[in-house]
């Protein structure tokens, strides 16, 4: 139900658009099938969130059934993918899961999510392309629990 409220990019042109025109806040793009359950409570998660981060985060949702464009360029083979961009420049995470290029996998907790937000906006305004997450999730690689 989430993905109703937040603003969805139709097209590539749309995708860029978003990431060029933001200079003050970083873009978190969600990118995935509508239609499947992780995407369905990744959105409900990120609407929940998005009045939280407003003041330094845009949201917004990308179908990747639709917007084929970056399925390639962004490795957008998960079911779920989260990316962040701060002035045109895509910000990496390391969430200790050996890819730093998205969050690709399920979060729970609103306050998880907004904490990762926060953690990527205060690196973004230093200058830096890359930020450690707040929590390590190693634990996803060993298929462990928390």
């Amino acid at each position: 139900m989430g993905s109703v409220f937040l603003q969805d990019l139709r097209t590539g042109w749309h995708v860029d658009q978003a990431i060029l025109s933001e200079d003050d806040r970083i873009v978190v793009i969600r990118f995935g099938d509508p239609t499947v359950r992780e995407v369905m409570a990744m959105d409900e998660l990120l609407y929940k969130a998005a009045p939280l981060v407003s003041q330094f985060a845009v949201v917004y949702t990308c179908d990747t059934t639709v917007v084929r464009d970056f399925n390639d360029m962004y490795e957008l083979w998960d079911p779920v993918t989260v990316m962040f961009f701060y002035r045109n420049k895509h910000m990496m995470v390391d969430f200790g899961t050996g890819n730093n290029n998205k969050l690709n996998f399920p979060l729970t907790d609103k306050q998880e999510l907004v904490d990762i937000l926060e953690t990527v906006y205060r690196g973004a305004i230093k200058g830096r392309g890359q930020v450690t997450a707040p929590k390590d999730y190693s634990y996803l690689r060993l298929g462990g629990n928390r």
